[in-house]
């Protein structure tokens, strides 16, 4: 039984600075290094890559309003366990450092510039110019979604994805319909907006959180970006970067999520697949979303053949106030990086991910992870 706290050094949860020199690999920090590159579909990407650029690439997807700063944690450990690999980690459109999409009817219907495929084109788009044949793709959240695209729409680009805290579908979720679009983005943050004057379709693309409201970042911290069990400091990083996210994406990607539904698609999945779900996930439950991811990646198994297998993080199951409080939740990769690199290592390698049960315990310390040996709930299918 092995304990570990905050493994990862507080300079390489910032950035990726405290990584040795990597081969021919120039934009290795989130914070002063990143790399943008002008795709074919329009789109500025920025990102972040370490280790050589002829190693075996993964590229790393984070979820809705964050940034490449998602994984920056589980890319330094996954670069630590094998330095030959090329990882990636890019600012999805919209986000972060990346360019906001330039088609004119995007201010009038936001959600028609955030479809999921969209997201799936410009990585593919990305992998092009970066002249990378082919990828492990590890997504996030909405990251997730986009990986599920790219292996459904590009499977000659992708070796094989892992979903971290995914769906089957995301089509009228909850908590992604009332508690972030219908209030605040669409409630108070637009109220306040009309009330400045800020009214035009373009005017609202281009406004932010903080134009809006200037506490917008305490809302964020204990509404948004919350997590009791990841490192603060990680979490305070990304809480600045999110109230900077322009209210085109909040209300754009979030109303393209709340239309996506792939059980159908998914059935006819060709890539092996690793899920990663943390049990006090507040946004993808137990049931529906995992009972309906592994429902559809058994028929895929069945089918097709594919290497599909779902692992839980964590013990505790999402507490009566519905929020995480105690273990493991929907940001895997904030709680536990140097795990996740790990299964992600593992996967590449042997086509499984380790036995290993990770949770969280409460110390006198603090939230601390944990690692049993052997222990992990995996459900190989079919």
């Amino acid at each position: 039984m092995a304990h570990h706290r905050w493994l990862v050094p507080a300079l390489a949860i910032l950035g990726l600075s405290t990584l040795p020199e990597a081969a021919n690999a120039a934009c290795s920090s989130i914070d002063t290094g990143k790399c943008t590159i002008e795709l074919k579909t329009g789109i500025r990407m920025a990102y972040v890559e370490t280790g050589p650029s002829d190693g075996k690439a993964v590229i790393l997807l984070h979820g809705l309003t964050d940034t490449a700063r998602s994984w920056s944690a589980t890319m330094a450990s996954l670069h630590r366990l094998d330095p030959s690999l090329h990882i990636l980690a890019v600012d999805q459109r919209g986000h972060g450092s990346t360019s906001m999409p330039a088609g004119a009817e995007c201010p009038k219907d936001p959600k028609t510039c955030f479809a999921p495929k969209l997201f799936a084109d410009d990585l593919a788009a990305f992998m092009e110019s970066l002249k990378i044949p082919k990828a492990t793709i590890a997504g996030h959240s909405m990251g997730s979604i986009v990986s599920q695209e790219m292996a459904l729409d590009y499977p000659d680009k992708v070796e094989r994805v892992i979903l971290v805290a995914t769906s089957n579908k995301t089509k009228d979720n909850s908590v992604v319909r009332d508690y972030v679009l219908n209030e605040p983005v669409l409630g108070s943050w637009k109220k306040a907006l009309d009330a400045k004057g800020i009214t035009s379709p373009e005017a609202i693309w281009n406004a932010t959180p903080r134009d809006a409201d200037p506490n917008a970042e305490e809302w964020i911290a204990k509404n948004w970006d919350v997590d009791p069990v990841a490192d603060p400091a990680l979490v305070k990083a990304i809480v600045p970067e999110t109230s900077n996210v322009k209210m085109g994406t909040w209300i754009g990607a979030t109303s393209a999520l709340l239309d996506f539904d792939n059980t159908a698609r998914l059935a006819s999945l060709k890539t092996p697949i690793l899920v990663l779900w943390g049990s006090q996930d507040s946004i993808f439950y137990h049931e529906p979303d995992q009972i309906g991811i592994i429902d559809v990646l058994r028929k895929a198994a069945s089918a097709n053949g594919v290497v599909a297998i779902w692992k839980q993080y964590g013990v505790d199951p999402l507490p009566a106030s519905g929020a995480q409080e105690t273990d493991i939740g929907h940001n895997v990769q904030w709680d536990a990086p140097d795990q996740v690199a790990t299964d992600i290592l593992s996967f590449i390698k042997t086509g499984r991910p380790t036995p290993d049960l990770t949770r969280s315990v409460i110390t006198s310390a603090g939230m601390t992870i944990k690692t049993e040996p052997g222990k992990a709930t995996i459900i190989t299918l079919p």
